[in-house]
C-alpha cells in the first residue's frame, strides 16, 4: 500500500518575541533577541492510502502545528512532507469567509483558495447546500450566522469537494447532535471508499470507533505510532501518570506551606458545592412520588482561567448499585468561564417504581479528563399509591386482543386508612 503523505524528519521553531516590536524588526532582517518554541522536533511518519488515522495528544503537543504543515500551511524548520492526492483540511471551518458575503458567495471563495474551479463547484453546489441544510440563510451575509451555522457551512465545503484526504482537527466538538451524526456518516463514507483520513480527537471514545492505527505525540516528538490499541493504551497511561503528578505535586505544595489541596477536583481548579434535591413547590428533600419529576441543583466555581471545556453528567443506579442511567459525559458542555454558577437537572416523568435509588454526579474536564464531583451516590425514595408489578421501571403498554385494546384492572381508590401508600414506600 502506497503512502498518502510521508513526513520526513520535520522539525519546526517558532520564535518568541518579548515584544509586538521586535516581532516586526525580525520581521524586515535585523536580528532581534528572541527564544525559541520547539513546536515539533524531528517528526516522521506515514499515513497509508486508504487508512483512517488518529493522532493524538495533549494541548500544546504539536498536533495542530504538523497538520498545518501538511496542508502547506506553515513551512517546517527543516524536514519534507510530501502529499499524494488533493486534501480537504478542517483544521478551523470558519476560516477564510467572509462576513459581508453571502454563504453562497463564502462557498465560491473557499472554493477557490482550495484550488477548486468555479465549473466544479457549481457541480456540487446543490450537495453543498443540502448539506449545509442552512435554509434561507445561505443568502444571507455570513457575519449574521451562529457559529454552529459557520461549522455547517465549512464542513459542507471541506466534504463535499472530492478530496483524496480528508483532515479533522476536533470539528465535531461544534454543531448539534444530528449535524454530527451527519458528519460522522460523511466520514464513514469516505472511508468505505479508501480515502485517507486524519483524524484529531479528544474523544478516545471516537477514535477507537474511527480510527485503525495512529501516533501519539508529546512536547513535539513522537512517543509510539502503529496499531491504534497500542497507542491508546501508551496515552492513556500517560494520562494517568500526568494525573497523578498533578495531584502529588498539589500535595507538596500544601505541605510546604500553601493551602492544602483535596486533589485537583476542589481547591484551586473548580469547586462544587449547595447539592440538594428540590420539588415543584415544596421542599420534601430526597423523597418523590411516582411520575414526579426528580430534580437537583448545586453550584459551581471556576477558580482558574486555565480549566478547558466542562460538561456535566450523571448516573442513577438502584438500591445494590447497578446502574439504571450512565449519563455520556460529553453529552452537555457548561459554562466554564471564572465565577459562581448554578445547574440543574431535572428527570421529566421518570417512572421509577416505588424504592431506593443512588444518585452520583461529576464535572469533568475534557482536555486533562478530571473529574469534579457534585453528588456521591446520594439516596433518594420513590414511593407510589398504585401497584404496577415488581422492577425498577414502568414502562408504557397496550394490550390487544383480537385487535380490541383492553384496559387494565381498576385500581380502587383508597381511602383514609389506607396503608398502601406505606406499603409502597421503601426507606
Amino acid at each position: 500500500m502506497k503512502n498518502a503523505i510521508k513526513v520526513k524528519n520535520v522539525t519546526k521553531i517558532y520564535k518568541i518575541f518579548s515584544s509586538s516590536y521586535s516581532r516586526a524588526i525580525d520581521a524586515v532582517g535585523i536580528p532581534v533577541k528572541h527564544k525559541e518554541f520547539v513546536a515539533l522536533d524531528d517528526v516522521s511518519l506515514d499515513f497509508k492510502e486508504g487508512e483512517c488515522y488518529a493522532i493524538l495528544g495533549k494541548n500544546g503537543s504539536g498536533k495542530s502545528t504538523l497538520l498545518k504543515i501538511i496542508t502547506g500551511v506553515v513551512a517546517p524548520t527543516s524536514g519534507s512532507v510530501k502529499v499524494d492526492g488533493r486534501i480537504s483540511a478542517m483544521l478551523e471551518l470558519t476560516s477564510g469567509f467572509n462576513g459581508d458575503l453571502t454563504g453562497i458567495e463564502n462557498v465560491y471563495m473557499k472554493a477557490l483558495t482550495m484550488g477548486i474551479g468555479t465549473q466544479e463547484i457549481e457541480s456540487r453546489m446543490q450537495e453543498i447546500i443540502d448539506f449545509a441544510d442552512i435554509g434561507d440563510h445561505i443568502n444571507q451575509p455570513f457575519r449574521t450566522y451562529s457559529s454552529g451555522m459557520k461549522a455547517r457551512i465549512g464542513f459542507a465545503v471541506a466534504v463535499n469537494v472530492d478530496p483524496d484526504i480528508l483532515i479533522v482537527d476536533e470539528v465535531l466538538a461544534v454543531g448539534d447532535d444530528i449535524f454530527k451524526m451527519k458528519c460522522v456518516d460523511k466520514m464513514s463514507e469516505f472511508r468505505r471508499e479508501g480515502k485517507t483520513i486524519l483524524f484529531v480527537s479528544h474523544s478516545l471514545h471516537t477514535v477507537k470507533a474511527f480510527c485503525t492505527r495512529g501516533a501519539w505525540i508529546n512536547k513535539g516528538k513522537v512517543q509510539i505510532k502503529g496499531s491504534l490499541g497500542d497507542v491508546v493504551v501508551a496515552y492513556e497511561e500517560f494520562l494517568k501518570s500526568e494525573r497523578s503528578r498533578v495531584r502529588a505535586e498539589a500535595k507538596k505544595a500544601g505541605e510546604n506551606g500553601m493551602p492544602k489541596q483535596r486533589g485537583i477536583s476542589k481547591r484551586d481548579l473548580v469547586q462544587t458545592k449547595g447539592f440538594a434535591f428540590s420539588h415543584l413547590g415544596d421542599s420534601r428533600g430526597s423523597k418523590f412520588m411516582y411520575g414526579e419529576d426528580i430534580a437537583w441543583e448545586f453550584t459551581y466555581e471556576v477558580k482558574s482561567k486555565d480549566i478547558g471545556e466542562l460538561t456535566a453528567c450523571f448516573t442513577v443506579r438502584d438500591s445494590e448499585g447497578a446502574p439504571i442511567l450512565i449519563l455520556d459525559k460529553r453529552r452537555y458542555h457548561i459554562d466554564n468561564s471564572l465565577g459562581v454558577h448554578t445547574v440543574r437537572f431535572v428527570l421529566n416523568d421518570p417512572k421509577l417504581l416505588a424504592g431506593k435509588y443512588l444518585l452520583s454526579g461529576e464535572l469533568w474536564e475534557l482536555d486533562s479528563g478530571c473529574s469534579f464531583g457534585y453528588s456521591g451516590k446520594r439516596a433518594f425514595s420513590v414511593r407510589q399509591t398504585e401497584y404496577f408489578g415488581t422492577g425498577t421501571v414502568h414502562l408504557d403498554h397496550m394490550l390487544y386482543v383480537d385487535g380490541e385494546s383492553i384496559a387494565p384492572a381498576s385500581q380502587s381508590e383508597p381511602d383514609s386508612s389506607s396503608t398502601l401508600e406505606q406499603t409502597y414506600e421503601i426507606e
